[in-house]
């Protein structure tokens, strides 16, 4: 095995392994929101608080909720989340959108930020300011649902769960290898996937 190729594996063993903590974590603080009632039903899509669009839905009232589930944190919820995502790596938004977007980042580095108040994509850095930045590699694509139905924005939100693996090029993975839910279950279909997050 040459040099490079063992880094590469090495790297990717450690996205791993912070991917899969990060994916606990969020869900510990989703499980214990929900216990304290601070989660918001997602009942008709889970847009409206004051209208689709205003940045004032409740997939983002739930991301703001999470947050205090965590030591340590840094939130950005004013408008400028330079503090706590870097903008000028993949989002699926240009620089300026992502700027204005919801992110918080917990005491260990890794951050967690919402693609929009009103929708539901979750984007996980999980080695922070560090490159590259990418989808696939150290940043993973989530979404609230309902551990028994798995659809977007459904009702009785009880979990938060990872995409599907993208193998194409998509907004959601510009290099078209992105292995969202195989790099943490060794299966790529979400819904085949056996839910343990305590």
């Amino acid at each position: 095995m040459t040099l490079p190729s063992l880094a590469t594996k090495i790297q990717n063993r450690q996205y791993q392994v912070a991917y899969r903590k990060a994916y606990s974590i969020l869900n510990q603080a989703l499980k214990a929101a929900n216990e304290d009632g601070v989660i918001s039903s997602l009942k008709g899509g889970g847009y409206v608080v004051e209208g689709y669009g205003k940045g004032k839905g409740l997939v983002g009232k739930n991301f703001v909720a999470l947050a205090n589930y965590f030591s340590g944190v840094t939130t950005c919820f004013e408008g400028d989340s330079t503090s706590c995502w870097d903008c000028n790596g993949e989002s699926a938004l240009s620089p300026a959108q992502c700027k204005l977007n919801y992110a918080f980042m917990d005491a260990s580095g890794i951050q967690y930020f919402l693609y929009n108040p009103d929708e539901w994509p979750i984007i996980v850095d999980v080695n922070g300011f560090s490159k590259p930045n990418s989808f696939g590699r150290d940043r993973y694509v989530m979404y609230f649902t309902n551990s028994f139905k798995r659809g977007y924005y459904d009702e009785d939100i009880d979990v938060i769960i990872p995409w599907a693996d993208i193998t194409q090029k998509h907004r959601w993975c510009p290099s078209g290898d992105c292995p969202y839910t195989s790099r943490l279950f060794g299966v790529n279909d979400p819904k085949k996937v056996i839910l343990n997050y305590d």
